[in-house]
């Protein structure tokens, strides 16, 4: 199993998730090009396909032809263009852009409040773990990231802001993502996918043109609530997000759940 973090963050934010679901799963926590201590990105290659490209190279260092992918917003966004690649088994998309082509109000909202937050990136590069530590400096970020910031384990509040604050392609990704859009085409996803919203994402999830789609998914993808949490649920709710991830996993099992197979040329795809 392939878990991917969202944009700005490493593979820190699924620390919890991976220790309740390793003693089930091979599991890799992967921190996506571009990020800091992800394979480094040139400026050209900035954006969602490019991301999956990388991925795509790890993939195949570890000899992994497809495996289950979960993605949490930009890493979920990445997660449907690797299994329009043929190498997802199944997909759980948390909080990952579903929307349209045309121009999406909330989606600039959030670019914008990116944008915003870059000063803070800066100064707690600057004053390292003395601003990542500091409460001050860590509210804004997860009031963004999560309902209850309470909850929150302080290592990864810390993590977090270490993790933006050394993103190595802040600016430059904002605007690669924004002329690549919100952009997932749902008729084409042949994988048994699993689409989990959480209650009170601040992102454009709950969009009106965005329910237009969710309301008529096909029979193998679905649409799972989370209730009580935010825009990165398994930093308050690592358990919540576990439990559904397990309930996907079961019901992408099932023969129903697979109406096709995407081959990969020259490839057979494993069972799940």
């Amino acid at each position: 199993m392939l878990l991917l973090h969202g944009f700005t963050l490493s593979h820190h934010v699924w620390r919890s998730v991976v220790n309740e679901l390793s003693t089930d799963y091979e599991v890799v926590a992967l921190t996506m090009p571009g990020h800091w201590g992800g394979r480094r990105l040139r400026w050209r290659e900035l954006g969602v396909r490019g991301i999956a490209d990388g991925i795509e190279q790890d993939l195949d260092e570890f000899g992994w032809d497809t495996c289950h992918i979960v993605g949490n917003s930009l890493g979920g966004q990445v997660g449907f263009e690797l299994e329009r690649r043929g190498r997802a088994r199944s997909l759980a998309a948390i909080n990952a852009g579903v929307g349209t082509r045309r121009f999406d109000y909330n989606g600039f909202r959030v670019g914008v409040e990116f944008v915003l937050q870059y000063p803070l990136a800066v100064a707690t590069r600057v004053l390292g773990d003395r601003a990542a530590n500091h409460p001050r400096f860590q509210h804004p970020i997860l009031a963004n990231s999560a309902r209850d910031i309470a909850a929150v384990d302080p290592a990864d509040a810390r993590d977090m802001l270490r993790a933006i604050a050394h993103c190595p392609t802040y600016l430059p990704s904002i605007l690669a993502l924004a002329k690549d859009g919100l952009v997932v085409d749902i008729d084409r996803v042949l994988a048994p996918t699993s689409i989990l919203l959480s209650e009170f994402d601040i992102f454009p999830n709950h969009a009106a043109h965005v329910r237009r789609i969710l309301d008529h998914l096909p029979d193998h993808i679905r649409e799972v609530s989370l209730p009580g949490v935010g825009h990165i649920p398994m930093l308050e709710a690592p358990t919540l997000v576990t439990n559904a991830l397990r309930e996907h996993l079961a019901i992408a099992a099932t023969p129903a759940a697979n109406p096709a197979t995407r081959v990969r040329k020259g490839q057979d795809v494993p069972p799940i």
